[in-house]
């Protein structure tokens, strides 16, 4: 991948710039780091959707945050330190999931699974087809061709006729919406909420 330049001038003013709510240079400072950014966590992740996502993420973060990046004195590694950070944290969550989708195995395989599990299963399954129903009718089509047909941005682009941008904040998008309300839902426990998104993400949802 080629870079136009290595080095974005005026880093930090253009932090603190940001800091005031400039769009543009967010913009600069969107345009030199993305493709750096995502060539970066790619290499860890070997996973070109979650690359994408994480380093959408992370720019979303940023502009979040941006009231409070005016004093960062060096940019450059406080952007890659939150993608290095973010990439961990993904990668941890990619080791619990291995196991969780072994805990979803043993609960359909195993006899002595109790009711209660299972119905709770079950129950989180069908919350997940519910909230996808409410997502708006683009996001939807854009997460179930990310989830269900494992494609890729610029495919989802190309086969919607969107930008890779519009596809990435659609899929960002409708990813928090799953996750917020998950988390919102009586009773949910961390470990079953980690496995009702290693079914969700391979189940056989139906975009209408």
């Amino acid at each position: 991948m080629a870079f136009t330049s290595t080095i974005l001038h005026d880093e930090k003013e253009l932090f603190i710039q940001l800091s005031q709510d400039d769009q543009a240079a967010f913009t600069k400072i969107f345009d030199h780091y993305e493709p750096r950014l995502y060539a970066f966590v790619l290499k860890m992740t070997r996973s070109a959707t979650s690359a994408e996502e994480i380093v959408q993420e992370l720019f979303i973060k940023l502009w979040t945050n941006r009231s409070s990046v005016a004093s960062i004195q060096n940019p450059r590694s406080y952007i890659f330190r939150m993608a290095t950070n973010r990439t961990a944290n993904y990668l941890k969550s990619l080791a619990r999931n291995s196991r969780v989708e072994k805990k979803a195995s043993d609960l359909t395989n195993n006899s002595s699974n109790s009711t209660d599990e299972i119905m709770d299963l079950k129950e989180m399954t069908e919350q997940v087809h519910k909230l996808l129903a409410q997502l708006p009718e683009q996001q939807k089509k854009v997460y179930l061709l990310s989830r269900k047909d494992g494609l890729k941005t610029e495919e989802i682009a190309t086969r919607l006729n969107l930008s890779e941008k519009t596809v990435k904040n659609h899929l960002t998008a409708a990813l928090r919406f799953i996750r917020e309300r998950l988390r919102q839902s009586p009773g949910t426990t961390t470990s079953l909420l980690l496995l009702v998104a290693a079914i969700a993400a391979k189940s056989n949802f139906n975009a209408h």
